[in-house]
């Protein structure tokens, strides 16, 4: 399942209804749209304590421009990048709406196609074809500013206008947003693992160059600390050893049960009447003593029963098995 988060921006929608808005005389800008955005990923990673790779940052049209902000903020070292990033009907900048002359404007706003490709996170941009507040190639542009490595497969809805994508297409934009919630979650499993072995890794060389104490991070942004002790370095040692002296004994049991067990098959269990044809054997009889265990065995007819063909030493096996259990 996937929890949405939903806010209004200082100036819109609810924003305006606010008392603190109204007294303030609280107006729409740039400004108050990044700090609006910044406020609600705090709340999110301070409050109800989400981890950033948890979140996926959704912008649609004005929307664009603070989400493109926020991804660009983060993956430039102020915090962890996004999970991911959907850019909904997204413009170049505001000013490239109503003229675009192919450069930054010094009163431009929203310059997404400036940040776009230092967002960090795989993005997904879909953009109605037939738009007419903001022109497809709007949506286009940012798609080939995006970097290759973050580019995924866009959804260019066909004769779509800015605000009917979801209603009119429904079904369809709901599976394509299905397919890159999936994608991310594959994408994370994937590196994930990597960071593991990164971890791991890391903390070996550390110990082997003598570095002091280091500080890397696992999958959880839990801090690993490395010591340079040689106590704890020969530590490590031992137990990574140990760890494979077990993992080799668990290989070679698990072989050893593989055989038994098709051994077992091959042999039938005994009934009671079996046991009891065993327990008539005379234990006072010496030369019943001197006998082997495998031929005590034979001789308790039908203790033994064959179900299927044997050899000999599976069946020395069990005898002396059975001699050592039960007799």
């Amino acid at each position: 399942y996937i929890n949405i988060f939903a806010y209004d921006y200082s100036g819109y929608g609810l924003g305006k209804r606010r008392k603190d808005n109204i007294e303030n005389n609280i107006e729409p800008s740039e400004e108050n749209c990044y700090s609006d955005i910044e406020a609600a990923y705090e709340y999110l990673t301070q409050v109800e304590l989400v981890s950033s790779r948890q979140i996926v940052v959704y912008g649609r049209s004005v929307g664009s421009g603070p989400s493109c902000y926020l991804a660009q903020k983060l993956a430039n070292g102020d915090g962890h990048p996004v999970a991911g990033l959907i850019l909904h009907s997204p413009f170049l900048s505001v000013c490239r709406v109503v003229i675009d002359m192919g450069l930054e404007m010094t009163l431009d706003i929203f310059p997404n196609v400036s940040r776009i490709k230092d967002v960090g996170c795989p993005t997904f941009i879909m953009h109605g074809t037939n738009d007419e507040v903001v022109p497809f190639r709007h949506g286009k542009g940012l798609y080939e500013a995006l970097p290759e490595d973050l580019r995924y497969p866009p959804f260019w809805a066909e004769n779509m206008g800015h605000n009917n994508i979801e209603l009119d297409m429904t079904s369809v934009f709901i599976k394509k947003l299905q397919r890159f919630f999936l994608h991310l979650l594959k994408t994370q499993g994937s590196q994930k693992k990597l960071n593991q072995e990164n971890v791991k890794r890391g903390i070996i060389t550390g110990l082997e160059q003598n570095i002091g104490v280091t500080f890397s991070h696992n999958e959880l942004d839990e801090p690993v600390i490395v010591s340079d002790s040689e106590d704890e370095i020969e530590k490590i040692r031992s137990t990574e050893s140990l760890k494979k002296k077990g993992s080799k004994l668990s290989r070679k049991s698990s072989k050893l049960s593989r055989k038994s067990s098709k051994l077992s098959r091959k042999m039938s269990l005994p009934t009671a009447k079996d046991y009891a044809s065993f327990s008539d054997l005379d234990d006072d009889d010496d030369e019943e003593e001197d006998r082997s265990p495998s031929e005590k065995l034979k001789s308790a007819v039908p203790f033994y029963r064959t179900v299927a063909p044997v050899s000999r030493e599976e069946v020395e096996c069990l005898a002396e098995s059975l001699s050592n259990n039960c007799l």
